[in-house]
């Protein structure tokens, strides 16, 4: 089949049905274009690549449940809000990371602190490993890499009540874990 001379219609339809040549295709077409507006905003290329990389994955993850109508626009849109997610992740791991250095530095001579702080850094990190298997999963994503609940759902194809329910789970779970540090 000559995938080159399908609308984008037709590929859609192809992927719906498993058609890794028609994912090939539609990245052909499009991976360029997605690249540089990605570039655009982040100006960083490796990290370009990879935001890239992982919008035509979840393009894929999803074949089955997307409802896409224009597929251009969707990549856009899709591409849009990776670039926002990053963004937004950077910003707080930056601000945790400024936070942590003044942290540190007001705290130096107090070695009790920094031992506190690494103490409860192992415990929070050992309560997480309690957590079932899945909710483990979903809280690193929503707690250490800021997806929403939208977002995770859609990238585990598990409905937004799920996510939900095990980010509750584990922050009940954390709660009583951890109540000895608070």
């Amino acid at each position: 089949m000559n995938y080159l001379s399908l609308p984008d219609d037709g590929l859609l339809k192809m992927l719906r049905a498993d058609d890794e040549d028609a994912l090939q295709e539609i990245y052909r077409r499009y991976w360029k274009e997605m690249y540089f507006a990605v570039l655009r905003k982040i100006h960083v290329s490796q990290v370009a690549e990879e935001l890239v990389q992982n919008l035509f994955v979840s393009l894929w993850n999803n074949r089955k449940t997307s409802a896409i109508r224009q597929l251009k626009n969707y990549l856009y849109t899709a591409v849009k809000y990776q670039v926002i997610n990053f963004i937004k992740s950077k910003t707080i791991r930056e601000r945790y990371t400024l936070q942590s250095s003044l942290f540190v530095a007001r705290e130096e001579n107090n070695s009790e602190s920094v031992l506190l702080t690494h103490e409860l850094s192992k415990a929070i990190e050992e309560a997480i490993r309690k957590l079932p298997e899945k909710s483990q999963q979903i809280f690193r994503l929503n707690r250490m890499e800021n997806q929403n609940v939208r977002q995770i759902a859609r990238d585990m194809n598990i409905s937004e009540k799920t996510v939900e329910y095990h980010i509750t789970r584990s922050l009940k779970i954390m709660r009583i874990y951890l109540r000895d540090f608070f």
